[in-house]
């Protein structure tokens, strides 16, 4: 046990030391978290027992993992978003340079009942990049949102067909956004930042029917973030600074994933995701010394409904060393056109999934994955309904990305 805890230990300081180099991410809800999830399009989550995902996704899923293992995940996340006006025919793209999502997990079989994880995640980031006065600036012209999610959890095989899991986390945000704002000496440039630590908690069920099949159903809890930062305001007349609170709540998730193992070799899996999108409604940001500039409290109203993700996927074992993999999904957007964002353009989307993964040895395995989201749903682009009646001003051509991501796995 003492060898145990000393492996646990090295293996949590090589995963904080991914961390450490860059934990940043473009996008906002990130599923990003595994090679061999995002290789199947994210279905299945929790429940395929071939990596350590399972701590994030659905904790009662590491009753599938024997002994001790380490995992270290490094996702490029690149996004394009590019913008054309309708009656100017100005164009702009918020893209910034592609981006690592970095991710690491650790569990750990104390004996044929008891499990212990721990994740190391970026759940949520963004990043976006637009010239500062661009014909859009009044729905926002940066922003960077970074986030650091630590969740330990436990998990407990009651007996042959149930198990159970459950977690906290521990969650750093930090945040920059900044939009021109209209003003009667026209507009004038805000740049709002602030962080802050938080917790929530989450729990998950995984449910084995006969052998050949795994059903999961895992809950986490949205995290209210009570920031407090600075407001920088630029006018022509010069800069005000004032210190800055805003509340931020993440959205609550319901996850349901199946995996049916057809032969030896063959598995098929399925994902379903509700996110309560709607918890991110209005943000109130409350300065507090810029009421004679009429910005003591600047709203940014979002009105986001809540979502759906679908996905199916795949995998098929050719040997005892390669496995290959794929999937698909449906992405619902939560973002109403006229409250559209241009710093969080979302919109439905669909994903088309490849992966595969190398067993090297019977200790070390290395997965690789690779996706491509587009946008196919509304991508208009609207004047600030706060000032009046919102009306169409552009539209996005192009929102895409494109993910590729490998990890490696380690069983002591």
């Amino acid at each position: 046990m003492k060898n145990a805890s000393f492996k646990i230990a090295a293996g949590a300081m090589l995963v904080v030391s991914v961390f450490a180099s860059q934990a940043y991410a473009a996008g906002f809800q990130l599923s990003e978290q595994s090679s061999i999830q995002m290789g199947r399009a994210m279905a299945g989550a929790g429940v395929m027992g071939d990596d350590l995902s399972a701590v994030h996704y659905n904790p009662a899923g590491m009753t599938l993992l024997e002994g001790t293992r380490i995992q270290a995940t490094g996702t490029w996340v690149a996004v394009n978003a590019e913008y054309k006006g309708d009656k100017s025919g100005a164009t702009e793209n918020g893209r910034k340079k592609g981006q690592l999502i970095p991710a690491g997990f650790i569990t750990h079989q104390v004996n044929d009942q008891l499990w212990l994880g721990l994740g190391l995640t970026v759940p949520y980031g963004m990043g976006t990049d637009f010239a500062r006065d661009w014909e859009g600036a009044d729905r926002g012209n940066k922003s960077t949102i970074l986030t650091f999610d630590i969740n330990p959890n436990v998990a407990w095989k009651i007996n042959e067909k149930f198990s159970v899991g459950a977690g906290i986390s521990l969650q750093y945000a930090k945040a920059k956004l900044g939009m021109g704002v209209p003003t009667q000496i026209g507009l004038v440039n805000g740049t709002v930042q602030g962080d802050s630590w938080a917790w929530g908690w989450n729990v998950g069920m995984m449910f084995r029917p006969v052998e050949t099949v795994r059903l999961g159903v895992a809950y986490r809890s949205h995290i209210a973030h009570n920031a407090e930062g600075d407001t920088t305001v630029d006018t022509p007349l010069g800069s005000a600074k004032s210190d800055m609170k805003v509340r931020i709540k993440t959205p609550d998730t319901l996850t349901f994933s199946a995996a049916w193992d057809a032969t030896q070799d063959l598995t098929l899996s399925a994902t379903a995701r509700w996110s309560k999108w709607s918890n991110f409604d209005v943000l109130s940001v409350e300065n507090q010394n810029m009421g004679n500039l009429g910005f003591k409290t600047l709203p940014v109203e979002n009105h986001w409904d809540d979502t759906w993700f679908f996905s199916l996927g795949v995998d098929y074992r050719l040997n005892d060393q390669w496995t290959l993999r794929g999937g698909v999904a449906y992405d619902q957007g939560p973002v109403d056109n006229q409250y559209r964002m241009a710093v969080i353009p979302d919109t439905d989307r669909v994903w088309v999934a490849g992966g595969a993964s190398y067993k090297f040895n019977k200790n070390m395995t290395f997965d690789f994955g690779a996706t491509y989201i587009t946008g196919v749903g509304d991508t208009d682009l609207y004047t600030n309904p706060a000032q009046g009646k919102a009306e169409r001003r552009g539209e996005f051509k192009s929102l895409d990305s494109y993910i590729v991501s490998a990890q490696i796995q380690y069983l002591f």
